[in-house]
């Protein structure tokens, strides 16, 4: 982070990798304490591992630099993140989401560079195949059903965030108030101040690491 920030006093656009939803929020601040431009670009609406520009205030906008591309199969989700982990370099792997047909992977050029020159059938997005900005149905892996969890994992936060809105009352199970121990099942419906509504439309069953698939509506304000 110190050297994102280093970089960035000296007037510089300065570009992050893929960063978690914690890392990412404490950059933030760290740039709003020091006067500086923020602007993070995900890929797809609900990304939780974003990449972070940081830049002078007199520069009024930049690009985002994320790419968006399909890559067709019937892989395992999480056998393919191992996969694309251990292929691509550090900080080069975000979002990756089931889609029909295939999954959505948000990389940087240098990502998809990567993946072409080695093979993989990967290719640019098209317009039929990126997901609406509101209101969407996704696939996620999470390792309990816990409303933390879920609700963390569905609206792409962190975990410590969501269950900071979970101890405040901001969270509502089913239109009541949710606790932490609450758990989630199919047709559930959860309610987030500020981040809008998700409902559980199926449990998918279990990974082969024991972890569920889980199948959510979700719709950001």
């Amino acid at each position: 982070m110190e050297a994102y920030l280093k970089k960035a006093r000296g007037g510089r656009v300065v570009q992050t990798s893929f960063l978690e939803a914690e890392e990412l929020e404490a950059l933030r601040q760290r740039a709003r304490q020091e006067g500086l431009s923020f602007q993070s670009f995900g890929g797809l609406p609900l990304a939780s591992r974003q990449v972070a520009v940081l830049f002078p205030p007199h520069i009024p906008s930049v690009a985002d630099p994320t790419r968006l591309v399909f890559l067709p199969g019937e892989d395992d989700l999480e056998a393919l993140e191992e996969r694309l982990r251990a292929f691509l370099e550090p900080g080069l792997l975000g979002e990756l989401e089931e889609t029909s047909g295939g999954f959505l992977l948000v990389t940087l050029p240098k990502g998809l560079k990567t993946l072409q020159e080695a093979g993989w059938p990967v290719q640019e997005a098209s317009p039929e195949q990126r997901p609406k900005a509101h209101e969407r149905t996704r696939s996620v892996v999470v390792p309990s059903l816990r409303v933390d969890v879920v609700g963390a994992r569905g609206f792409g936060v962190s975990r410590n965030y969501f269950a900071q809105g979970v101890r405040a009352g901001k969270v509502r199970l089913g239109g009541r108030v949710a606790s932490a121990k609450d758990e989630v099942a199919e047709g559930d419906s959860l309610l987030a101040e500020g981040l809008g509504s998700l409902v559980v439309r199926r449990v998918l069953g279990q990974t082969k690491r024991g972890n569920l698939k889980l199948e959510l509506e979700v719709q950001r304000p």
